[in-house]
C-alpha cells in the first residue's frame, strides 16, 4: 500500500475531524470598558446622590471613584464618552469665548432654535432607554437617601466598630436571610448596614413573606428596602458579612415610654497602694450597670477590676431609655486617650489589666454624660493635654 501524503489525509477527512473554527475573542474593547465605568458611576450617583470618592473608606466606592478620576484626567476620553453621559457627569472641555445674552421677550424665547423638536438635545440615547428600563423593572426597589436623624444612630455604629476592633464582635457568612430582625447589623458594599426597623410581614406570594425595612448605613444614608430585596442585596455581594453579637437598639427608644434602663457610675478607689493613692483625686472608674451600683461594687475588695480595694461612689446617673451597653462603649471610646494603663496581680498571682479606669477630672465626666443625654456628644472630643472636653473642630 503506497504511503499517504498529508494532502490525502485532508482530502479524505470524512468525519471533519480536522475542521477547526477560530473562536471569537470575548475580550472587551478599551472603549467599552470605559463606558461600563461611566455607566456604573451614573448608577452610583442616582442611588446615593453624590459622585463616588476615591478617598472613601468603602472599598467599592473608592475603586469606582479612582476609575472615574482616571476618565476625568483624559480630555480625549471625555469627548469619546460624552454621547453616553446621560446625567451630564463629565466636565466640558470647550473654551467658552463669550456669554450669550438671554432672550429679550417671551416671543423670542419660543421662537428660539433651542426649542426645535429635531434638535439632538431632545433625542433619547438608546443606551439610556435600556438603562432606565432595567432600573424600573422592580417598582419596590428603594433608593438610598440621607438619614435625617443619623445622629441618633451614629453611637450604634461607633459601638459596633469598637466591638469589631476589640474582637468583641465577629463577622461571619450570612445565613437565614428570612429571619433578619431589627437590631441586627451587616457589612454590605463595604459599609455597616444597621436594621433599624422591620415592619409587619405580609404574604408576598404563596409560601413567601415580605416586609418593609428601614436600613441605616454607616455613611449617613438610609434605605427602605423590602426585606427580601435587602436579603437579595446581601446574597449578591460576595463580600457581605453578618456582624455577630446581641442586637443593638437605638441609644434611646422613645420618650413616650420613659423608664430607667441602667445607671452610669463613677467610682474612686480607696486603695492604700501608693501608686494608686497619689492619683485618687482624678483617677476614676467609669461603668454602666443595669442593677444598682451598690450591688455592683459589693465585692470590690476581692475583684481585680476594682483594684482589689474598696471604692467610693462619686456619682451615679440614671439612664432613661438609653441602651446601657452602647452608653458604656461610647463613654470609654470618648475618653480612650485618658485611659489608665494599670496592671495588678489577682489572688492567684496572675497579671490583670483593668480597662475602665481613666485619669479624668470628675466635672468632665459629668459633662460627657449630659452631652450623651442631649445627643450632642459627637460634637465634642476630650483633649487629654488640657484635661477637658472641647468642641471637635477646635482640636483640629
Amino acid at each position: 500500500m503506497p504511503n499517504r501524503t498529508l494532502q490525502d489525509i485532508f482530502d479524505n477527512d470524512t468525519l471533519s475531524l480536522l475542521d477547526v473554527s477560530v473562536s471569537k475573542s470575548t475580550r472587551l474593547t478599551e472603549e467599552s470598558i470605559w463606558f461600563s465605568i461611566l455607566n456604573e458611576v451614573t448608577q452610583f450617583k442616582r442611588a446615593n446622590g453624590y459622585l463616588p470618592s476615591p478617598n472613601s473608606q468603602a472599598i467599592h466606592e473608592a475603586k469606582l471613584g479612582t476609575r472615574f478620576q482616571n476618565i476625568l484626567s483624559k480630555p480625549d476620553l471625555i469627548e469619546t464618552l460624552r454621547p453616553y453621559d446621560t446625567d451630564l457627569l463629565l466636565p466640558s472641555t470647550e473654551v467658552v469665548e463669550s456669554t450669550p445674552s438671554g432672550p429679550s421677550s417671551i416671543e423670542s424665547l419660543f421662537s428660539s432654535s433651542l426649542l426645535a423638536v429635531d434638535d439632538p438635545i431632545f433625542q433619547i440615547n438608546p443606551l439610556y432607554e435600556m438603562t432606565t428600563k432595567s432600573q424600573s423593572t422592580n417598582e419596590n426597589m428603594a433608593k438610598r437617601k440621607p438619614c435625617k436623624d443619623f445622629a441618633t444612630f451614629k453611637p450604634i455604629f461607633v459601638a459596633i466598630q469598637h466591638d469589631l476592633n476589640a474582637d468583641i464582635r465577629k463577622t461571619e457568612p450570612i445565613s437565614k436571610i428570612a429571619e433578619i430582625k431589627a437590631g441586627q447589623a451587616f457589612i454590605l458594599s463595604g459599609l455597616i448596614a444597621y436594621v433599624a426597623e422591620v415592619g409587619e410581614k405580609y404574604e408576598h406570594r404563596k409560601g413567601h413573606h415580605n416586609a418593609k425595612t428601614r436600613i441605616i448605613f454607616s455613611n449617613g444614608m438610609e434605605s427602605d428596602l423590602l426585606l427580601r430585596s435587602f436579603g437579595a442585596a446581601l446574597y449578591k455581594d460576595s463580600s457581605a458579612r453578618a456582624i455577630t453579637g446581641e442586637s443593638l437598639g437605638p441609644l434611646f427608644r422613645g420618650i413616650d415610654d420613659e423608664k430607667v434602663t441602667g445607671y452610669v457610675y463613677v467610682l474612686r478607689s480607696l486603695s492604700t497602694n501608693p501608686d494608686i493613692y497619689k492619683h485618687r483625686h482624678y483617677l476614676h472608674k467609669i461603668g454602666v450597670t443595669k442593677t444598682t451600683v451598690k450591688n455592683r461594687i459589693s465585692h470590690a475588695a476581692k475583684d481585680p477590676t476594682y483594684l482589689l480595694a474598696d471604692v467610693e461612689i462619686v456619682a451615679e446617673f440614671a439612664l432613661y431609655n438609653f441602651n446601657p451597653h452602647v452608653t458604656e462603649q461610647l463613654l470609654h471610646k470618648f475618653f480612650q486617650t485618658a485611659q489608665a494603663d494599670l496592671c495588678i496581680k489577682d489572688r492567684f498571682g496572675n497579671d490583670v489589666k483593668p480597662r475602665e479606669w481613666f485619669f479624668i477630672p470628675f466635672d468632665e465626666i459629668r459633662k460627657a454624660v449630659s452631652y450623651i443625654s442631649d445627643n450632642t456628644i459627637l460634637d465634642y472630643v476630650y483633649d487629654f493635654v488640657e484635661a477637658k472636653i472641647v468642641k471637635a473642630n477646635k482640636l483640629n
